[in-house]
Parts: structure tokens; sequence; C-alpha cells
């Protein structure tokens, strides 16, 4: 090809492929459909996680302050689990969750109220900004039990939240 024929043919194949792609095979294609879901963000994408409100699955009593929990080791007979735990609040501008460290010393009570005890004390060490470990989580019988999560002043509880489990 010699150096005229170059522009022409590149503009050819531009302007064909503009026709083919914009003109017409494109414009019989269906459109598509997006369905709404609460638990979807917009045109029916999942929302990502960032961008959903706080679930708050228990309250601290005195700041309203959300706590959420989960098993890092579940506790046996013969072996003592622990439990990872967070403090958040809701964002001002939309509700995402924020952690927040307390002043105030964090706890884990093991309390089993229909036998008026507790069991062996916990040991609770801060891992991160509102996050916690409880360690020597051992329940000394099963039965209902109460998780308090507490954040005590000088020994004494100022906040309190309380889960229910069954062991």
């Amino acid at each position: 090809m010699n150096g005229k024929m170059w522009p022409l043919t590149q503009l050819t194949t531009l302007t064909l492929i503009s026709s083919f792609v914009g003109g017409g095979l494109l414009q019989g294609c269906a459109q598509p459909r997006y369905e709404t879901n609460p638990d979807r963000g917009e045109l029916g994408m999942p929302a990502a996680q960032s961008e959903r409100a706080t679930d708050c699955p228990l309250k601290l009593t005195n700041t309203r302050l959300c706590v959420s929990w989960h098993w890092e080791q579940r506790p046996s007979s013969s072996q003592s689990g622990s439990i990872v735990f967070k403090v958040y609040r809701g964002n001002v501008l939309d509700d995402t969750p924020v952690l927040v460290d307390s002043s105030r010393t964090a706890d884990l009570l093991l309390w089993m109220p229909s036998m008026g005890h507790g069991s062996t004390p916990t040991q609770v060490q801060r891992l991160d900004v509102g996050t916690y470990r409880a360690s020597n989580v051992f329940f000394i019988m099963p039965g209902d039990w109460e998780l308090r999560f507490q954040f005590k002043e000088a020994d004494q509880v100022a906040d309190e939240a309380t889960a229910q489990v069954r062991i």
C-alpha cells in the first residue's frame, strides 16, 4: 500500500466499525431489566458492605453504642474459648459502622441468671480501635447464660450490653 491509501483505509475501517456498532447491529439487542431488592444497591447490583446501614445487635445501656460479637474459638467441656467483640456507632452521614474506643476498661462477664452465679473470670485485651478479645471463656455447666459486655470505671460497671447464649 502506498502512503496515500493508508489514511483512506483507516478512515473507511473506523466508519464501518462506527456504523456497525452504533448504527444497526446493536440496536436490536434487548434492554436489560434491573430489579429492585432491599438487599441490593442501585440497578439490582449487590450493595457494598461499606454502603450498608449499621446493624446494631446489642446496645450499651448508657452510651447507646453498638456491640457485635462472634466466637473466635468455641469453648468445650475441657477447653476454654475466646470471643472477639467490637464497639461502634453509626456514621452521622450514612449510618455505616464506625469503630470507637472507650475511655473505660472493657470486660466480659459470663453469668447464669437461673442459678445466680457466674463462671471463671475472662481476660479482655484491646486488639485495635473498638475491637477486643475475651479469652478464658469457660462455662461451668450447660444451660442459659448471659454474655455481659461491660465497660468499667474504677471497677464499677458504667455501661453494659447483654447477649443470651445456650450452652
